[in-house]
């Protein structure tokens, strides 16, 4: 496949030594300083002048600065290593620059290979030319040509696409008057063949070539053997097995010579001894390789305390994928530390101008996750400062994310084409004003703006139909109708770049941190740097390249991920520098430590190459399996001689990570049985974080810890879990006499099963209405005959009171202690619900407001689903009534001119409601429109249609019939003949803006007969009915009924109420049976009841003989729990009714023949749990309750210690 093969050349002039590997011979350093001094030529008697070729970079840089330390002037052209020698004799033959392979010419080199492809260029690869040409491809081929070319074997290559590709890089050497990397060694050898010395070499009596490793391309060995044509070359190579690897590098196979006399006359003469030199070297084995990093902390620490001066060289065969472990661990030292070049890509700046970049581009392009992650950066300045609002100072071009979330939620927006338009359809819309105070309604004008502005500078970037649908939405302010100042649209993806780079530019130099600031635009300059060179590269060779839109993206954004920038370049002047096995070649220090040498760590992997198969790698001797090993044992015979003494970290003890092969050969040659064992001593300065981690895997191998721990009361809390699946096993089960649990026993409790409060009272015992004692508890009676369980109702008794163990750690850290009295003004029923499942959960996300982040999920957000239900339901209503949402409806005024009093009433054609509904449907959620999945599916779900239907159906909306679950609703609402909406989402803060306060006398408050403070309550009730007392005569207000708030204990009083009342608290459910969902939220929940007596409290005169729940789902239910007072006796066509309290509830100061109405007896005891909850959330008792039911669904059960895992 190639015609590679052993380069013959006359007249080779080379000869080699055996040296001991480590530090450069004395000789030759004593040689290279004296000839600083001595300006007689060698011709005339004077020192030879000596030119040396290092093995690697550092090692150069190491030998220069140790002689210009002593304070000599450096000639560095007597310095090189083999690339800059080459380097150097490509100026002395004039040959075009050296073209720079930056990520500039990466991409101009990839339009060309897509040229070509199209034109069928590489047909085995691309055989059709409409096939795409993947970046990927372009790369494998320059990697596989630089490969081939380091071997010599690229120009007679036949493999797939070479061929192609080297004209490819041939006509780029041409039209940008260059020398391609990859041709300067071929070129270089034929110009040293056919010419006299070059101009670097014409005052060099001889080279000397330091010792290399025996797997360098054959490229550089060629180029070596050809320069011996013009100036000698002596070599030094370690001592050592050639086959292994150990020894250095022979230019020629010859022996070495080991006689004085047979060295060449202008090497300096000395004694050629191959005498290993004697040094230390201890190996210090590690339980976990992990530890090198703490071990190496620790010596280096340790060592430079002994002296200003001394030197530190750590090796690690995995530098590259440790460069920021290694970074911070210099940082905590105090030491500096050079990351040398590092991807643009993995700096902050570069990871947002990126994310910038794409923020309109792919499918999540304006996603809810883009935006929130680009809006609460602190990197980039997005788009100019804006002018100060025309109208509201407080308006500031500044997003809410909580806003965003709830849009993204409400509108079913995911990202992708089109996402910007949905974003600033939402944001203009102000369908929720009337829900909104100001405060919400200057944030969303303040995110409106924020995105106007973003999209309006992003106008370049954005998609052709982005560009084209944003124009439809005008830049006035969705809540002060005011036009806001915009940034001026930028003509293309370039002039955006360059604005972007110079607000940056701008932002940096007014940084008050100096070092940042300095680093940040070195940063800028380097990515403008390679824009700049891009451009003017594309106009040399008259590329057409894109100036917006997608295109100009994905070209930008492969521009930045591919750019490598230098952090810093003064490696060696450090006093501990840390290498890579391969850069450490020929380096030295006082001090060696080799790290990290598991198996793992030191890959020694053949590495694979594209196109290259078996039989071409044999044929050629390419990427021979046993290269990577024999480089690494010679690395290791230089490490082991680098430094006066050597340290190597074995992780041996580590069976994760076994030690590498040349570390095992090295360990079983030298008998090495036993050495040190590195223990943890943390006297240097780590982070807190890593010596507590240290001091925790101290004591859990029972061993001292080395500093006492920061609260060393933690110890307990691995079994607080233990302690409390402990307390759940030992809560008392067994009933009384009664069938009841004692009440003794009530603050042993503190968990209980829902499905008690609705299960049948057993025949053989009193239903808890008519037992002894009340309130009570559910528990386990053994029948005596068959020894069957059996079980009795219960009242809730929450909010538990469980006893505290006596551990004061555990009470404290479990929420049995108070702290401080949190006194919170008001409450919600679902903040006060949020504490009475679990006080710490409570705490947690009411009080510290501590949640998991929302993330856009594709189907809808079942929260969604509900509100789109609430407000169809709702605008039913308030439309067909004509009454406004929040607040009540006037109804004397609608008695009294006979306007219809609910929708039955209204007589309005059932098919025209359900077109208004969809109309509602249609304002509500345009987003249904889309033809996605998930608006298919909900648009069957509700209206029984297809999407097309759909589609046709609003091009002409038309009266359809009851279909879908909307027809459902309708149909429903329909049969409630002898009820009338007065209120829809009607707010308390209406009656005081403070909250509406509710109390209990002490001796109807349970389950003690407490005096609790009243709480202050806020929120929305979903639905309020007004029913009549004589539907016959259409009597729906008693005008000789009371003015006066209505008692709760009724049953004492001669009060007569006003107007009768039904609460509806209106619930969406998927899965949830009805009649579950409604006994959930009588005995469960505290909603119901707190609304109902709110209500009664803002409106003296109304007395609510009924509440429940109202399920809009796959079936429209209105389930009523109706009182058993004789004014509604007779009361049909409301809902369906429940009995449920009828066996539950008495007030507490009834004995066992209660007299009072259920209903109201359990307002009462909802009441009570409801003071309850507060007055232990305001003391500060914050103990967890794990539950089934609390924990799978807990936002943050993943911060409670105590919580229920796995399937419960």
């Amino acid at each position: 496949m190639s015609g590679g093969g052993v380069l013959s050349i006359q007249g080779m002039r080379i000869t080699n030594e055996e040296v001991s590997p480590g530090t450069v011979p004395q000789w030759l350093l004593e040689h290279l300083i004296s000839q600083l001094s001595d300006a007689k030529p060698y011709s005339d008697g004077g020192m030879s002048r000596i030119l040396v070729i290092y093995p690697t970079t550092e090692s150069r840089r190491e030998i220069i600065e140790l002689i210009s330390n002593q304070g000599y002037v450096i000639d560095n052209t007597l310095h090189h290593t083999i690339p800059s020698l080459m380097d150097s004799i490509m100026s002395d033959f004039r040959m075009p620059q050296k073209l720079n392979q930056s990520s500039a010419f990466q991409i101009i080199l990839h339009e060309e290979c897509k040229k070509v492809s199209a034109n069928l260029g590489f047909p085995i690869i691309n055989p059709l030319p409409e096939m795409n040409w993947s970046r990927g491809k372009t790369t494998a081929l320059s990697e596989l040509h630089a490969f081939l070319s380091s071997e010599s074997l690229a120009k007679d290559w036949n493999g797939p696409g070479i061929g192609k590709f080297r004209k490819i890089l041939q006509s780029l050497e041409s039209k940008l008057n260059s020398t391609h990397g990859d041709f300067l060694p071929i070129r270089l050898i034929e110009k040293l063949i056919n010419s006299e010395r070059p101009f670097s070499l014409t005052d060099v009596d001889g080279i000397i070539m330091l010792n290399h490793s025996p797997t360098i391309p054959k490229s550089h060995i060629d180029f070596m053997k050809v320069i011996s044509r013009h100036c000698p070359i002596h070599q030094l190579g370690n001592i050592g097995n050639i086959r292994l690897g150990e020894h250095g590098l022979r230019l020629i196979d010859e022996w070495a010579i080991t006689d004085v006399s047979n060295l060449p006359e202008w090497v300096p003469k000395h004694n050629p001894t191959s005498q290993n030199k004697e040094n230390n070297v201890d190996r210090i084995m590690l339980h976990r390789e992990n530890q090198s990093f703490e071990a190496t902390y620790s010596i280096v620490s340790n060592f430079l305390l002994e002296s200003s001066n001394k030197t530190v060289l750590i090796i690690d065969p995995n530098f590259e994928n440790n460069k920021n472990i290694w970074g911070r661990g210099m940082k905590n030292l105090g030491l500096p530390f050079s990351y040398g070049e590092h991807m643009l890509i993995n700096n902050s700046f570069g990871h947002w101008i990126n994310s910038y970049l794409n923020l309109s581009h792919s499918d999540d392009a304006f996603s809810l996750d883009k935006l929130r992650a680009i809006s609460l950066q602190q990197s980039l300045v997005l788009f100019p400062e804006m002018p100060v609002h025309p109208k509201d100072e407080r308006i500031r071009p500044i997003p809410d994310t909580e806003l965003l979330t709830n849009i993204a939620r409400s509108n079913h927006i995911l990202g992708g084409p089109g996402a910007l338009s949905q974003w600033l359809q939402s944001l203009s819309s102000n369908y929720d004003f009337r829900f909104n105070n100001d405060e919400d309604n200057i944030k969303k004008e303040s995110t409106q703006w924020w995105l106007l502005c973003l999209s309006r500078w992003l106008n370049p970037l954005l998609s052709g139909f982005d560009r084209d649908s944003i124009k439809e939405f005008s830049n006035k302010g969705v809540f002060t109708n005011e036009l806001l100042p915009l940034p001026d649209i930028l003509k293309n993806g370039d002039d955006w770049f360059r604005s972007t780079i110079n607000l940056l530019s701008e932002k940096m130099t007014s940084r008050s941190n100096v070092e940042d600031s300095v680093k940040s635009i070195a940063v800028i300059q380097s990515l403008y740097s390679e824009f700049s060179n891009l451009r003017s590269t594309q106009f040399l060779i008259k590329h057409n390249y894109p100036k917006m839109g997608p295109a100009w993206i994905d070209e930008m954004s492969n521009l930045i991920q591919k750019i490598n920038i230098k952090i810093s370049s003064s490696l060696s002047r450090n006093r501990v520098r840390i290498l890579s096995c391969d850069q450490s070649l020929g380096c030295t220090a006082d001090l060696t430590i080799l790290a990290n040498t598991s198996s793992n760590s030191w890959d020694l992997r053949v590495p694979k190459m594209h196109f290259i198969g078996d039989i071409e790698r044999h044929e050629n001797n390419l990427l021979r399996p046993d290269g990577p090993i024999r480089n690494a044992r010679h690395n290791l015979e230089h490490i082991l001689k680098s430094s006066p003494q050597v340290i190597i970290l074995d992780s041996s003890f580590d069976d994760s990570n076994p030690p590498s092969t040349p570390i095992r050969e090295w360990t079983i040659s030298n008998n090495l049985d036993e050495s040190k064992i590195f223990e943890s001593v943390i006297d240097y300065s780590l982070s807190p974080r890593n010596a507590q981690r240290i001091n925790g895997l101290r004591l859990n191998d029972n061993q001292k810890s080395l500093r006492p721990p920061i609260n060393s009361n933690s110890v307990t809390i691995s079994i607080d879990p233990i302690l409390q699946r402990d307390r759940e096993r030992r809560q008392p089960q067994l009933a009384s006499e009664d069938g009841y649990l004692p009440d003794e026993n009530r603050n042993s409790v503190f968990n209980f099963d829902i499905k008690n409060m609705t299960r049948k009272t057993p025949k053989t015992f009193s239903s808890p209405r008519e037992n002894v004692r009340w309130p009570v508890l559910s528990a386990i009676t053994i029948d005596q005959n068959n020894s069957r369980k059996i079980k009795t109702q219960t009242i809730d008794p929450r909010p538990f009171t469980p006893r505290s163990l006596g551990i004061n750690v555990n009470d404290s850290r479990n929420g049995f202690r108070q702290l401080e009295n949190l006194n919170f003004p008001t409450w919600s029923p679902t903040r006060l619900q949020k504490w009475l499942r679990c006080p710490r959960s409570g705490w947690l996300t009411r009080s510290l407001k501590v949640e998991l982040e929302d993330s856009q999920k594709e189907d809808l957000d079942a929260r969604t689903h509900g509100d789109l239900f609430h407000k169809i339901h709702h605008n039913l209503i308030l439309q067909t009534l004509n009454f406004k949402e929040k607040y009540p409806r006037n109804f004397d005024f609608d008695l009294v001119n006979n306007s219809p009093l609910n929708i039955s009433h209204s007589k309005i054609d059932p098919q025209i409601l359900m077109q208004q509904s969809l109309l509602n449907l249609d304002d509500i959620a345009p987003w249904l429109n889309r033809d996605d999945a998930v608006s298919t599916n909900r648009i069957r779900m509700m209206t029984g249609m297809s999407i097309r239907e759909w589609d046709e159906w609003l091009s002409n909306p038309q009266p359809v019939p009851l279909t879908g679950r909307i027809g459902r609703m309708i149909n429903a609402e329909l049969l409630l003949e002898n009820v009338a909406p007065i209120a829809i989402e009607w707010d308390l803060s209406l009656y005081d803006k403070e909250g509406i306060e509710i109390s209990l006398p002490s001796h109807i408050t349970s389950p003690n007969g407490e005096s609790l403070d009243p709480i202050k309550l806020k929120g929305q009730i979903d639905r309020v009915d007004l029913v009549p007392f004589d539907i016959d005569n259409n009597i729906w207000i008693d005008e000789e009924g009371s003015n006066e708030v209505a008692p709760l204990e009724l049953y004492k009083s001669s009060w007569k109420p006003r107007r009768l009342v039904i609460i509806r608290d209106i619930k969406t459910s998927e899965k949830t049976d009805i009649k579950d969902r409604h006994f959930k939220g009588l005995l469960e929940e505290l909603q119901l009841a707190l609304y109902a007596r709110s209500w009664e409290i803002a409106n003296p005169g109304d007395l609510v003989i009924g509440a429940g729940i109202s399920v809009l789902g796959h079936e429209t239910s209105h389930l009523i729990e109706k009182s058993s007072n004789l004014l509604v006796s007779k009361l049909t066509k409301f809902g369906t009714e429940t009995e449920i309290t009828k066996s539950l509830f008495r007030f507490l100061d009834e004995d066992e023949s209660p007299e009072s109405d259920p209903f109201r007896a359990w307002m009462a005891s909802r009441i009570s749990v409801a003071l309850n909850a507060s007055d232990r959330a305001n003391k500060g008792f914050v103990n967890p309750i794990p539950q089934e039911n609390n924990c799978k669904y807990c936002s943050v059960s993943n911060l409670c210690d105590v919580k229920l895992e796995g399937d419960f």
